[in-house]
C-alpha cells in the first residue's frame, strides 16, 4: 500500500515536471509564481498555528511572572511597614516618603 503510494506521488510529481518544462517561458514563470505563493501561505499558516501556542505559553508566563512580583512588591512593604522605616504619603501613585522632608542644611 505505501508501496503504491509513493510510486504513484513520484509519478505523478514526474509528469508535472514534463509539463513544466513543456509551457512557454512566461506561462511557466506564473506556474513558479503561483507555486512560489502557495509555499508561502502554507507556512504562514503552520507559523500561525505553532505561533498561536507559543503567544499562549508566553501570555500566561507574563502573567505569573507579574503576579509573583507584585506579592514580592506587597510583602516588603508589610515588611516595611512593620519596621516603620518607611513612613510617607501617597499622592496619586507616587509615594513621598517623609525623610525628603527634612530642614536643609546651610552651607
Amino acid at each position: 500500500m505505501l508501496q503504491t503510494l509513493l510510486a504513484a506521488t513520484g509519478l505523478a510529481v514526474c509528469i508535472a515536471m514534463a509539463v513544466h518544462m513543456a509551457l512557454p517561458y512566461r506561462l511557466q514563470a506564473r506556474v513558479d509564481a503561483g507555486v512560489a505563493a502557495l509555499a508561502s501561505w502554507v507556512e504562514l499558516q503552520i507559523a500561525r498555528l505553532t505561533g498561536w501556542r507559543r503567544r499562549q505559553r508566553q501570555t500566561r508566563a507574563a502573567a505569573l511572572e507579574a503576579e509573583r512580583v507584585i506579592r514580592r512588591a506587597r510583602e516588603s512593604a508589610l515588611h516595611d511597614a512593620r519596621d516603620s522605616r518607611t513612613d510617607g504619603e501617597w499622592d496619586g501613585n507616587v509615594y513621598r516618603p517623609k525623610s525628603f522632608e527634612k530642614p536643609k542644611k546651610p552651607h
